[in-house]
């Protein structure tokens, strides 16, 4: 019924925690005990010398020899220290069940941290494919949402695991001792036969649950989606008068979510009261059976105690049932990320990278196409790069030139074919070393929301701040950084979006700078620039590129001076390499894009 089987892979993030995990466990079974067996034997062994209607017979010979030899008067004396029993064995319970809660908590805490970082870690090593399949917003529900589920069944749910079926276990161990010695024995049995009856609610309702758990997190991904791209897309959304169809989409899930949480609560809370429904009957027929069998009031307040502990922890183990179909749906989430395919995975014995590589590529017979399309967006390319080249790719949007880059650094790996770096198949180094060799300046860079100073040093996290200083005056950065208020120190906010477009890609440029990598790879690194700071950069540029070989992605013509070759892209092929004045004469459709881009 219980199938914490798929929670399995979860449990050796318990190996951190053992000690605590042990202590909360030991102190959860002292609760058990004190609940399962102290109440009814107090009321069954102890309570008969207090009353003067008690059976006692029914008390222990030892406890009555006890009682006789140390107080004249039972109802006295003794009675103070039943009195003083009753509360030391609830506080025995109430300092179990807080050191139990305690320690659950810190190891609850602590194995959902665990998990973040398992998952954090696996998606900081995925492919851009896993990026291009998820949205943000899923991503982190995926990793900081999704974990606190699980931990309910890997630590707060093995505890009750523990602690309910003992509480049980010793409730039911004092009914089947009674019966044996006592007329009370088809009492027992016809009480405990409510057991196997609420097996079948707790059933039903949990396979209901799992169903509606798993459209619940999948719908809530995608709130926690929309509006994490809303928030972040404030200027698009404004400029098209796109508030009002926002929150009606927004508030449409919500009612959808709403109306999902209700339909799962609905079953959720109607296990509890169809469990005591079931248990009272089994009650009242023993109450029944009981007394027309001739049992004692203290024989029965025994096993009528007993019974109601043995049903205590059934209704806990249905809400456990409930719990772990509850987290079905964030668990499948969770392990679509563990288990996702890595398609650009690491070589078995890779070849150590160290310093500078010379920067020679050779692509052979390679292709590459995206993940769930049969159209090659780059189709048998075979092109060689010498050290020191300067490669401009040009062509239509979807030609191929954003591709073949991407699967230099290996963002992709090839669907055929392979790419050599100095002779050697870049799939036979280490990603890491292969990384360390090439910086990136994208189109639309990102900053950290972090300082200025830090942002730069990102191309290299070993700079000092002159290094970082020195790269800035080369990216032509250094005077607009003076002008904020507080310099390098200035916080860059979300995503850089307290600088313009051109302050950020200088700083990307700066970064680069910094970098010192000997492969560049520019995707129209100076488009947000104006025509003095592009003319500036465009220098800056040239002397950098000296020794290195550099790829850039060209939207803009104007970028293609220092280029000392052209690959031109159409339809995932390269159709053509050469100078721009030689594509200009043999290739037709180079000339056109040529002149289109200069009229406009």
């Amino acid at each position: 019924m219980l199938n914490i089987k798929p929670f399995l892979p979860f449990y050796k993030h318990l190996k951190k925690f053992l000690g605590l995990f042990i202590i909360g466990i030991v102190s959860g079974l002292f609760y058990a005990v004190s609940s399962g067996l102290g109440l009814p034997l107090m009321a069954k062994k102890v309570f008969p010398i207090l009353f003067s209607d008690g059976n006692k017979e029914e008390v222990p010979l030892w406890l009555r020899e006890w009682v006789e030899q140390n107080f004249s008067n039972p109802q006295d004396g003794f009675l103070v220290v039943v009195c003083l029993m009753l509360p030391l064995i609830m506080l025995v319970r109430a300092v179990s069940s807080f050191i139990n809660g305690y320690c659950m908590t810190y190891v609850g805490v602590g194995v959902v941290q665990e998990i973040q970082k398992e998952v954090f870690q696996k998606v900081q090593k995925l492919p851009l494919a896993f990026f291009n399949r998820y949205k943000s917003g899923d991503i982190v529900a995926r990793v900081l949402g999704n974990p606190a589920t699980i931990k309910t069944v890997v630590v707060d749910i093995s505890n009750d695991l523990i602690k309910q079926p003992i509480t049980f276990i010793a409730a039911i161990s004092y009914l089947i001792s009674e019966a044996f010695q006592s007329q009370g024995v088809l009492v027992a049995l016809v009480g405990a036969l409510a057991i196997p009856i609420c097996i079948f609610p707790i059933r039903k309702i949990g396979k209901y649950v799992t169903k509606r758990s798993r459209e619940l997190v999948s719908l809530g991904a995608d709130l926690n989606a929309d509006a994490i791209e809303s928030i972040q897309s404030p200027m698009e959304i404004r400029a098209y008068n796109l508030q009002h169809n926002q929150i009606k989409e927004f508030n449409s899930k919500l009612k959808q979510l709403l109306t999902l949480t209700m339909k799962q609560t609905r079953f959720s809370i109607l296990l509890n009261p169809t469990i005591e429904f079931i248990t009272t009957l089994g009650l009242a027929f023993s109450l029944y059976l009981g007394v027309r069998s001739g049992m004692t009031m203290g024989e029965f307040m025994g096993l009528a105690t007993a019974l109601f502990i043995a049903y205590e922890p059934l209704k806990k183990l249905g809400k456990i049932n409930t719990a772990i179909s509850s987290a079905q749906g964030p668990l499948e989430r969770v392990m679509e990320v563990i288990k996702f395919d890595n398609t650009v995975p690491e070589t078995k014995n890779p070849i150590e990278l160290t310093g500078k590589c010379r920067g020679e590529f050779s692509f052979r017979n390679a292709s590459f196409s995206y993940e769930n399309t049969q159209q090659l967006a780059l189709s048998n390319v075979n092109v060689d790069i010498r050290q020191g080249e300067v490669i401009a790719l040009v062509g239509h949007s979807g030609a191929g030139k954003t591709t073949f880059a991407n699967l230099i650094p290996r963002f992709y790996d090839v669907t055929q074919g392979e790419i050599l770096l100095d002779g050697i198949n870049i799939k036979d180094y280490r990603k890491h070393d292969l990384r360390e060799q090439i910086a990136i300046v994208p189109q639309m860079p990102l900053l950290f929301n972090n300082s200025i100073l830090e942002n730069i040093r990102m191309g290299n996290l070993d700079a000092t701040d002159d290094e970082v200083i020195t790269a800035a005056k080369q990216a032509y950065a250094h005077d607009f950084i003076l002008d904020q208020e507080q310099g390098y120190d200035t916080q860059v906010g979300e995503r850089g979006n307290s600088l313009s477009g051109g302050q950020r890609q200088r700083i990307a440029l700066a970064r680069a700078f910094l970098n010192d990598a000997p492969i560049l790879i520019m995707d129209e690194a100076t488009s947000a620039l104006d025509n003095d700071s592009e003319h500036k950069i465009q220098q800056a540029l040239e002397k950098l590129a000296k020794g290195r070989t550099v790829f850039m992605i060209a939207h803009r013509f104007s970028s293609l001076r220092s280029a000392t070759r052209t690959f031109y892209f159409e339809s995932g092929e390269l159709v053509a390499t050469g100078t721009h004045d030689e594509l200009m004469v043999s290739q037709q459709g180079y000339s056109e894009l040529y002149k289109k881009s200069t009229s406009s």
